[in-house]
């Protein structure tokens, strides 16, 4: 998710205050507290760095062991990221099947672990099957329809989406590459799109004028879409001279673009998903990001393209 997200509606154009009220944001006319939003923005800032410090190596760590401990962390960021998710939908006065949704997360996680256990059909069938009856305990509860949806909604966005983490772990066993280079494979995927989520919040808050997607988003402008499309470019060459040396200049370009794309459109869906939901931040779990589905938002949406690009157009996987 592009820092610039949810963080108020000041700067918000007069015709446009309204609408923010009525989603539940602080409206803030041209020119009041300006000040104390300057603070605000350089204290978020200064959280977001440090938790970034403490977060990057981290995940470097992981990514480098592969196997059970960066399956570890991917479970982790699904419990916590589909609880957000789930709660966020309770308070919409839906009632999903929280404990069985994250189970079915999970299992969707061990699936592409152990690619080579077949049968992805039978989870798909049961998942659906047991969402179905588990409606029939709780016949009194309203909305069993919207609450069955959101349930298995929470598994295909979060648990599936998040599942192309692991599938870009363990990819070089297909591809026929060193394990190792399985860590490179993911922090592709991070490095591109966080580069894009960084530069669309950078170029946002500097040149940001034009906010046409005000209604889900107030501070996404379209000066800072296209810097986070240009970062990510950078960004993919960057890492091609870094520490992806597989990437060809056309490989690279065309990551970035797509990255630059899908990363900006899993910000905005996310940020739908709050105003539905009249929420500002899914959590306040990370310090000056908000929860972890408000990291991971863009990640949900590029790490597939990560992956299947790399799969199919650069090692070509069968």
């Amino acid at each position: 998710m592009s820092p610039a997200d949810d963080i108020g509606a000041a700067g918000v154009p007069p015709a446009e205050v309204p609408a923010a009220r009525a989603a539940g944001l602080p409206a803030v006319a041209s020119g009041e507290g300006s000040a104390p939003a300057a603070k605000r923005s350089l204290g978020s800032l200064a959280l977001r760095v440090g938790s970034g410090i403490l977060f990057v190596p981290l995940l470097i760590l992981l990514a480098r062991a592969g196997g059970w401990a960066f399956l570890a962390l991917i479970a982790l960021q699904v419990t916590l990221a589909q609880s957000e998710l789930y709660g966020m939908m309770r308070g919409k006065g839906l009632t999903p099947f929280r404990v069985f949704g994250l189970l079915a997360s999970l299992a969707v996680l061990w699936w592409v672990f152990r690619p080579y256990q077949g049968h992805a059909d039978l989870l798909a069938s049961f998942a659906l099957i047991l969402s179905l009856a588990f409606a029939l305990r709780r016949p009194e509860v309203p909305k069993q329809v919207e609450s069955m949806a959101v349930t298995l909604f929470g598994v295909l966005y979060i648990g599936w989406l998040s599942a192309h983490l692991v599938m870009l772990r363990e990819l070089p066993w297909r591809a026929g590459t060193p394990y190792s280079e399985g860590a490179s494979f993911v922090l592709l995927a991070f490095f591109v799109t966080w580069s894009c989520d960084t530069g669309a919040y950078a170029v946002g808050r500097w040149l940001g004028r034009t906010r046409p997607w005000a209604r889900i988003s107030p501070q996404k402008s379209v000066e800072g879409a296209a810097g986070g499309f240009v970062f990510a470019i950078v960004a993919a060459f960057v890492a091609r001279s870094w520490f992806a040396a597989y990437l060809s200049p056309i490989d690279a370009a065309a990551l970035g673009i797509l990255v630059g794309l899908f990363a900006q459109v899993g910000d905005l869906v996310e940020s739908l998903l709050k105003r539905d939901a009249s929420h500002g931040d899914s959590s306040d779990l990370i310090p000056g990001h908000g929860g972890v589905l408000d990291r991971f938002d863009s990640l949900y949406f590029c790490a597939p393209v990560v992956y299947y690009y790399l799969a199919l157009v650069i090692f070509r996987v069968p």
